[in-house]
């Protein structure tokens, strides 16, 4: 499974040391090696760890996908109410609505 771009920043920028030895693998990996299966049969084609089929060192990382744009779009306070509560809405098999107001239609009205 390759990282997405936003990974591959956060190794260059925040940990030198951890891309160099990433780059290096790169580049070590891109012809397979002699046991490169449980048969001992080489790779055919050339393994990249980018999904673009580059030199990690030539990928372009800094392109910022649809997903990540995505997920920058929604602020703070929206992505925390989407991870830890109950959120109202309605998908074609159920609806999510206030637990108050779920306890309400359960149980009648509150007192």
């Amino acid at each position: 499974m390759f990282h997405g771009n936003a990974q591959w920043r956060h190794i260059r920028d925040t940990s030198p040391s951890e891309w160099a030895d990433v780059i290096e693998f790169d580049a070590a990996i891109r012809q397979g090696n002699a046991r490169a299966n449980a048969s001992g049969s080489r790779l055919l084609g050339e393994a990249f760890l980018h999904r673009s089929r580059v030199p990690l060192s030539q990928a372009p990382i800094d392109h910022v996908t649809a997903a990540e744009r995505a997920a920058l779009s929604i602020g703070a306070d929206e992505a925390d109410d989407l991870e830890n509560s109950i959120v109202d809405g309605c998908s074609p098999w159920a609806c999510r609505r206030d637990a108050d107001a779920l306890a309400q239609d359960v149980l009648g009205p509150a007192a």
